[in-house]
């Protein structure tokens, strides 16, 4: 079963094809796709750092900060130097509006993981 929330509007992302924001506790961006909006946990799985304004192509995004690229659909590292797939919500486009369901959060977060791994 499916627990769709609304998240945003194509309104509200407009021309930058991305927006960030904060739901629920959670660090989401939203990018507009051809046919969508996919949202991700906003996260690089490689310091944690927020996707927003990296660079969009064939499907993918890559982060701003180091370079790791991501599908935008499933999640999955396409390149390093992060190995661990990002966190993508089910989402939804209905007239205009985005819905996701935020109930499948991600375990842990990449700066959760940085901190353990340093101590």
């Amino acid at each position: 079963m499916t627990d769709w929330t609304r998240v945003s509007t194509l309104g509200d992302i407009g021309d930058q094809r991305q927006l960030n924001c904060s739901l629920h506790e959670l660090k989401l961006l939203l990018v507009r796709t051809g046919s969508g909006v996919a949202v991700l946990y906003d996260s690089c799985t490689h310091l944690g750092k927020s996707l927003y304004g990296g660079r969009v192509m064939g499907g993918q995004i890559t982060c701003p900060f180091h370079g790791a690229c991501f599908h935008l659909r499933t999640g999955a590292a396409v390149s390093g130097p992060a190995v661990s797939p990002l966190h993508v919500f089910p989402s939804r486009l209905e007239n205009g509006i985005v819905w996701a369901d935020l109930t499948h959060r991600p375990a842990f977060s990449a700066v959760a993981l940085v901190n353990r791994s340093s101590t």
